[in-house]
Parts: structure tokens; C-alpha cells; sequence
């Protein structure tokens, strides 16, 4: 997959002796240079095959936000799945230490180098398959935002596949559009008046870009042309759109739909604008006839008049002499359906025999309706052959729907396809089985969506109204489901109520495991500082602390403000009790205007689930390391840490949540009691403690991350902090 490929030669041996080491794969050469990555042609040695790499180059010369950018655009593509979209094989780090991820190797280039000013069916159908893919990364609230001829490339097939998703955009990180210096990301050749702006940008966006690459692929030049970006946007925002050459004029209104200058008066989605290519490819099917081709010749050259009249005259001699023909041979045509009628039985009677087994549109060859579509072939007023289709239509609904209510979408997909297509030949598309057919899985799509959408499970919830959209669902019934997609948080991408702090899904479907319901978890530990703001608005005192490995400090005056070590206040608040945390959740959804509250323990270890589990213990958090005193087993290695780290100092799980793996045990909303008789005897309160999960800075490798403790509710710990869950 080049990218920006400035050098296509082999590379010397001096050359391959600095390429990037990756375990598992032989690095040939450089395709290609980009602002934060290269990408080099590479053998995956187990597959032998070849593959492109893209690999960040060494964090000392990229800001974070570059990184961050780079990762996002992995974790992007890794999510989508389609066809049109380049897919990524692994991501990893090289043994240098830079991330990088595998791609497919498209040696056919990209979009640039082609040239579709005389193939307009061949751009029809170019534009198809990227409005195709465009939608699927919209249907999932991903905004592409740097649509260009250098983003689409050609695999062997010579199919077009979407590339370099390096600057996409998810719906609810509509602010992360400028970079650090102040620079809006993207192309400004095919930038959207409003991301030139650096105003919020939705799909529309992604659709004007498409808008600009047809003008440029049917003309050959792009519509607006300055040297100077500044210049160039203002030209996008204001300049009117540029009229289409003459040959080229029923192309115009599709430009200037696409091309608006306002997002509102653009196609409302990549479905519509594929609709809106159906009569541009009627009218070029129409032009590539003998009539067409003559208007074409006459535009350009007014003495071809002549060879018209010649051209004429042939046509009629042409029309005449079959007709001619035809009277001549009419004793060899066709039977009619009458002297066909025993015919026309037997085949009435196989595909009743198929309706009466089920084998109503599949197999191929051996389903009713095929059956019954040949005897309407050659008795097209036959009753019982549209009456059976009919039940054709009636009986293969039940199966669509029980697939829909499945989400077994592919079925669904086939079977209406297959449905359509058989209404659509027998005349029945106003039938009321057809409509019934099609109502009822559309009815069903709409609830298994709103089940996802109320899962959080974004991929599902597209994947439902995708459906609905293609078996023709009104506006209506999709538009609220369309917002509701878009305003869904996902996986990895952090949104934040008025006031509250950043918060990460935690899907209700994750790894094989299921939570009765999702639920938006803190990114990070509740740290000093957000605590101490607390406890000065509320005039809460600091509980009573303990050392956890230390029982004879049970009366140690420690308290949050003084745990008996030194932190900053980024530091995760320690020496806080379960009412405590409980305490603070009420204050903040004060402050915010929303309901939080402590996990539970099946909520905590379904996010504990994301933690990666190969990198050694001290990578992936701050826990009892080499340099920690006394007899208490420890990690032979060390994160950097003798008490507490700042929060966020360690590798996010795959949710993008923090400090799941060590730093401070966590507390949760599970109640239980004292593990033996006598301290039992003790505990008046039917809930007198509370679960604890976790590791955290004291635990070493005889520890289970995902265990838990019941420690009393009422006194702190100098390990246990917490973090809040907010419901959907």
C-alpha cells in the first residue's frame, strides 16, 4: 500500500540494513513517506506473502498527538470490515520499540494515476463502491475526512479500497480536528467549506470530498485551484460551483448537490447519493447508442451532417429487412402458451411440490419461484403461477423475520434480496405479500436496533439500519434511530458530561463475556485533586487509615491528605472509605446533573477484561516492584514507582481505560461479610463490608488482578482509591 511514494527502486543493502526490525516478517524497501509514518514493502515469512507496513517513525521525533493519531488510525480500520475499506492484518511494536500494523500490499496504485474522463460507466461504478464503503464507516460514526484520488487504491482485482484513516473522525470527537499548532487536518484540494472552518464536521463532509474527486475524475482538473490554502478555502466556502463541461452537463445537478456549500442542502447520506447516480447511469447507457454517439459526433464536427444522412439511411435498411424477415418466418415462432399447456402443468405442479417442502427462493434450480417465474414466462396472465408466487412471498417471510429478530443479517440480506428481486420479475411489487414481507422485516430490524443501540453495540445497531435502508424504511422510522447512533459513545473514544470527567464504554458484549447492560466508566482513578475539591465543597472529614499490609498501624493517624507517602495531586486518592466514594458520586452527579455511582463487580472485571495481558506486569501498571522493601513477594521488574503513580502514566487497556492493572485497589458495590465467625460476631450492619478489586501498588505476582477482598466499609486504605460508573 504506497503512500506517497517518491522511490519505487530496490533499496541497497546499506538501505535494508536500517529498515525496521519485526519479528515474523522479512522488510524488503521504502514504498513510501508520511507525516508521522513510513510505510515499507514487507514478505510475511510464515504466509510468504507480501504485505505493507506502516510504522510510526520513533516517538523522539513525534509530538503525542502524532502518536495518538497513529494509534487511532489502527484501532479505526481495525474495527471496519468491508470490501472497500483496507483492512489491517496486526498491529504491534517493531524491536525498536515503534508501533506499526500490517496491511495489504496494493500494487495496482491508487486512484491518481487513472484517468476517467471518457469511462464514465467505469466512474458510476468507481463511485459506488466508495459511497458503499463510505456509508459503512458512517453507519459506525466514522467521518473519513481526507477523501482523495491518493486515498484509493486498487488491489488485484482492480477493485477501489479506502485507505489511510490517519485523520478519521468518530462522530463524538467532533472537536479533535486541529492539531497542536493550530492546523486544520486534511487536504484543503477536497476539504469541506465547514472542516476548512474547523467547525464541527458530520458524513456531509466525507460527501462533499467525493463530490470534488467526480468533478476532478470527469474534467481532469479540479474545480477550485490556488497556490495558497487560506485562499483555496475560501474559494471552497464562497466561490459558486464551476459548470461542468458541455458533454458533460447531466452530471451537473449531482455536483451541485454534492458540492453544496451548506452540509443541509447536500445528500443526507451515501445512500441517497448512490441513488442519485440511477439516472446518470440511464442517461449514459442511453448516450453509448448509435443516437448518442451521433449527437456526440455533430457537437464536435458539424460536417459529420452528411455521413448522418448516410448513417440514416443504413438505419432504415437495417430495420426494414429484419422485419421483413420476421413476416417471412412467423410460422418459426415460438408456440403459444396454449399448445404448451401440458408443459405449463407439469412445471405449475414441481414448484407446488417446492412451495408445499420449503424450498421457496434457494436453492438455485430448485426453488419454487424460479418454477413459478418460468411458466409466467410464457403465460404471463397465468393466475396460479402469481398466486404461488404470492405464496412464495407469504411463506418465506416468517424465515426472514426469525433471522432478523436472530441478527442473523446476512440471511436476511440474501432472503430479501432474493424476495425483491422475484417481486420485481412477477409484477408484484405493490402486492400486499411483498409489502407484507417487506414491513415486517423492516418492523423487526427497528427493534433489534433499538436493542443495540440501547446495548451500546454500534456495530449491530448499523449493521439493522443498514438493512432497513436497503429494504427502503422511510425517513421516519430512521432518522431517530440515525441520531441515536451518532450521539452513541463507542469503544476507546472518551466523552465527558458538563462538568464530570472523561468516561469510556464498557460494552455489555465484550471478549464472550455479557453485562445485563453497558455502562460509561471513569478513564481514570478518582485522583487527589478531584477529591480534595470535593472535600472542600462539602465539608466531608477524611476517614480513618490503615496500611493493608501493616495491622499493627491500625491506628497510624493517616488520612487522604497524609496516607504516609508522598503524592502530587495527579496521584489517585488513597485512605478513602467505601462512604467515602459513595459520597463523592452523589456530589458529582450534583455537579453534572447525572446519576454515578461505584461498579459492580461484574461491571469492573468486564472493563478488567481489556487489559492487555503480554507485556510484564510492570509495563502494564504500577505494582510491587523489584525496589520494594520487606519480605512481601514482588514483580523482577520495575515500573518506576515505590508508592502511587499519577494517573494515566501507564499503557490504556484496549477500552482506553487506565490503572486497571495495579496503582490502587478499586472499590465496588458488592456487599458481603467477615470470612470467619468470630470477626463475623463483630459486624452488626447486614452489609458491614464491601468488595475491593484489583492490584495495586503493595501486590506482587501471588496476587490475582481480577480478585477481590471484602474490607470494611467504613475506614480508607493506603491502596484503595475507586472510580465512578455513570448507566447509559
Amino acid at each position: 500500500m504506497p503512500e506517497n511514494d517518491q522511490n519505487d527502486r530496490p533499496e541497497s543493502a546499506d538501505a535494508r540494513s536500517d529498515l525496521p526490525r519485526i519479528a515474523g516478517y522479512r522488510l524488503v524497501r521504502r514504498l513510501g513517506l508520511g507525516g508521522m509514518a513510513t510505510v515499507y514493502l514487507a514478505v510475511q515469512e510464515s504466509l510468504d506473502r507480501e504485505v505493507a507496513i506502516k510504522v510510526m517513525r520513533p516517538a523522539r521525533q513525534l509530538d503525542e498527538e502524532q502518536t495518538i493519531r497513529f494509534e487511532h488510525e489502527a484501532r479505526i480500520i481495525a474495527k471496519l470490515e468491508h470490501p472497500g475499506i483496507v483492512v489491517i492484518h496486526e498491529v504491534g511494536r517493531t524491536l525498536e520499540g515503534d508501533l506499526y500494523y500490517v496491511m495489504p500490499y496494493l500494487a495496482k496504485g491508487d486512484l491518481s494515476v487513472r484517468d476517467y474522463r471518457d469511462d464514465e460507466p467505469g466512474l458510476i461504478a468507481l463511485l459506488r463502491a466508495l459511497l458503499d464503503a463510505l456509508g459503512y464507516a458512517h453507519a459506525r460514526g466514522i467521518v473519513h475526512r481526507d477523501v482523495k484520488p491518493e486515498n484509493v487504491l486498487f488491489d488485484n482485482a482492480d477493485r477501489p479500497q479506502l485507505a489511510d484513516f490517519g485523520i478519521a473522525l468518530a462522530q463524538r470527537e467532533v472537536n479533535s480536528r486541529i492539531t497542536g499548532d493550530g492546523l486544520v487536518i486534511g487536504t484543503s484540494a477536497q476539504m469541506s467549506p465547514e472542516q476548512a472552518r474547523a467547525d464541527p464536521v458530520d458524513d456531509r463532509s466525507d460527501l462533499y470530498s467525493l463530490g470534488i474527486l467526480a468533478f476532478e475524475l470527469l474534467t481532469g482538473y479540479l474545480p477550485y485551484q490556488s497556490p495558497d490554502a487560506l485562499a483555496l478555502a475560501l474559494m471552497h466556502a464562497q466561490d459558486p460551483i464551476p459548470k461542468l463541461p458541455e458533454e458533460k452537463s447531466h452530471w451537473q445537478g449531482f455536483i451541485n448537490r454534492a458540492m453544496a456549500k451548506r452540509p443541509e442542502d447536500r445528500f443526507r447520506n451515501a445512500q441517497a447519493m448512490q441513488r442519485a447516480l440511477d439516472p446518470i447511469e440511464r442517461h449514459v447507457r442511453h448516450a453509448a447508442g448509435l443516437p448518442g454517439r451521433l449527437r456526440r459526433a455533430v457537437n464536435k464536427r458539424p460536417s459529420v451532417l452528411v455521413a448522418v444522412g448516410a448513417l440514416v439511411a443504413v438505419a432504415i435498411v437495417a430495420t426494414v429487412l429484419p422485419l421483413m424477415a420476421g413476416l417471412r418466418g412467423h410460422a418459426a415462432a415460438p408456440p403459444p402458451a396454449s399448445d404448451r399447456a401440458p408443459e405449463l402443468a407439469a412445471e405449475l405442479a414441481d414448484a407446488q411440490s417446492l412451495l408445499s417442502r420449503g424450498a421457496l427462493l434457494q436453492p438455485p434450480g430448485a426453488n419454487a419461484a424460479e418454477h413459478f417465474l418460468a411458466v409466467l414466462a410464457v403465460d404471463p396472465d397465468s393466475s396460479l403461477a402469481r398466486s404461488g408466487l404470492e405464496a412464495v412471498l407469504t411463506a418465506a417471510t416468517d424465515p426472514i423475520v426469525a433471522a432478523a429478530n436472530a441478527d442473523r443479517f446476512d440471511e436476511v440480506r440474501t432472503g430479501a434480496a432474493r424476495a425483491r428481486t422475484v417481486a420485481g420479475q412477477a409484477g408484484l411489487g405493490d402486492s400486499p405479500a411483498w409489502q407484507a414481507l417487506r414491513d415486517r422485516s423492516i418492523e423487526a430490524l427497528a427493534t433489534r436496533a433499538r436493542a443495540h443501540l440501547a446495548d451500546a453495540d454500534r456495530g449491530l445497531a448499523a449493521d439493522a439500519m443498514a438493512l432497513m435502508r436497503e429494504l427502503g424504511a422511510s425517513d421516519a422510522l430512521l432518522q431517530p434511530l440515525d441520531g441515536e447512533l451518532r450521539n452513541l459513545p463507542q469503544p476507546g473514544v472518551a466523552i465527558s458530561d458538563p462538568g464530570g470527567p472523561p468516561l469510556l464504554l464498557v460494552p455489555a458484549r465484550y471478549q464472550g463475556a455479557t453485562l445485563s447492560a453497558p455502562v460509561l466508566m471513569m478513564r481514570n482513578e478518582v485522583s487527589r485533586d478531584e477529591y480534595a475539591a470535593f472535600a472542600a465543597a462539602s465539608g466531608r472529614p477524611a476517614s480513618r487509615c490503615r496500611n493493608s499490609l501493616s495491622p499493627l498501624r491500625l491506628f497510624d493517624r493517616r488520612d487522604w491528605k497524609d496516607p504516609g507517602f508522598r503524592q502530587t495531586g495527579d496521584d489517585p486518592v488513597v485512605c478513602v472509605s467505601f462512604d467515602d466514594a459513595r459520597a463523592y458520586a452523589a456530589w458529582l452527579g450534583r455537579r453534572t446533573g447525572m446519576k454515578y455511582r461505584l461498579p459492580t463487580n461484574a461491571e469492573w472485571l468486564q472493563a478488567e477484561r481489556s487489559v492487555p495481558r503480554k507485556a510484564s506486569a510492570c509495563a502494564r501498571g504500577n505494582v510491587r516492584d523489584s525496589s520494594a522493601r520487606g519480605i512481601a513477594l514482588h514483580h523482577d521488574c520495575n515500573d518506576g514507582y515505590a508508592n502511587t503513580a499519577p494517573t494515566g502514566r501507564f499503557r490504556p487497556s484496549e477500552l482506553g481505560l487506565h490503572d486497571l492493572l495495579g496503582n490502587v485497589s478499586e472499590w465496588s458495590a458488592e456487599c458481603g461479610t467477615a470470612s470467619n465467625a468470630l470477626a463475623r460476631s463483630f459486624e452488626s450492619d447486614t452489609c458491614p463490608r464491601r468488595a475491593v478489586l484489583g492490584m495495586s501498588w503493595q501486590d506482587g505476582p501471588d496476587i490475582d488482578p481480577r480478585s477481590a477482598r471484602l474490607l470494611p466499609s467504613d475506614r480508607g486504605y493506603d491502596d484503595v482509591g475507586f472510580r465512578l460508573v455513570r448507566e447509559l
